[in-house]
């Protein structure tokens, strides 16, 4: 094997390697956004420190879109869950061959407490659906979430279930 050749393989297992490496750092950081959404006591600032600050996120109906940082604060601080329990499940990511951007995949499964507009009634609720984000690499070699896009699936009171509908709104009258 000529030298040439052992640079060539090496170049190459080195780009894997930073790939794979990419990969595991997309991964602890879509951790960290279940963590945070789950730490309601620290959700604007733990979720806020995780993406771009031009950060665009798409939550579906019902839900709504928010754009940049401050926007990212107020959509958190109104949000109708007062305990959640996020599993988010991977299904791909995709490292973009420049190594700057990346796409991910994920299913979200996810039990949680809605309560109504003036926080005197709470419903437990199952959530499910699908992530779909896109990352930016940073200067210092970090990941940050550029883009969500969430699609719910399933959004039922938890002793009603889903054998019927899968999307419902939740109904605080007793």
């Amino acid at each position: 094997m000529s030298e040439i050749d052992l640079q060539e393989r090496l170049n190459a297992m080195e780009a894997r390697l930073t790939r794979l490496e990419d990969m595991e750092a997309i991964r602890r950081l879509k951790c960290e956004h279940a963590l945070a959404s789950d730490d309601h006591e620290h959700l604007a600032e733990r979720f806020v420190a995780i993406v771009t600050d031009d950060f665009e996120a798409d939550y579906g109906e019902g839900f709504g879109t928010v754009r940049g940082k401050d926007e990212l604060r107020e959509f958190l601080r109104a949000s109708p869950f007062s305990w959640t329990m996020h599993y988010m499940i991977p299904k791909r990511i995709d490292v973009a061959a420049d190594g700057r951007t990346a796409t991910g995949v994920w299913y979200l499964w996810e039990p949680a407490a809605a309560q109504n507009a003036s926080a005197t009634q709470e419903r437990a609720v199952w959530l499910a659906g699908v992530y779909e984000d896109s990352y930016c690499k940073q200067a210092d070699g970090g990941w940050k979430i550029g883009s969500i896009k969430f699609t719910a699936t399933l959004l039922v009171p938890y002793v009603r279930g889903w054998e019927g509908e899968r999307i419902v709104a939740i109904d605080f009258a007793d």
